[in-house]
């Protein structure tokens, strides 16, 4: 699952755009961009962030796994 996380500076979780598995021919594409002072993580996680029920939960966890990981942009 791709997937694009804007955290601010103390790491929490400020928004998410999962990425389609397929784009449908003329149909648009998009992008999320952060604030100045936010980091932008493109990441691919594993399929157990599929199972998770509301966005509270996601952002929860994206917040624990962004700990490890560096920002892309």
């Amino acid at each position: 699952m791709k997937i694009t996380v804007i955290a601010d500076k103390k790491g929490q979780v400020v928004g998410t755009y999962r990425h389609p598995a397929q784009v449908a021919k003329g149909h648009p594409t998009f992008q999320i961009h952060g604030a100045p002072d936010h980091t932008v993580h493109e990441l691919d996680l594993p399929s157990e962030f599929e199972k998770v029920s509301s966005a509270e939960e996601l952002h929860r966890r994206l917040a624990e796994h962004l700990k490890g990981a560096s920002p892309k942009r």
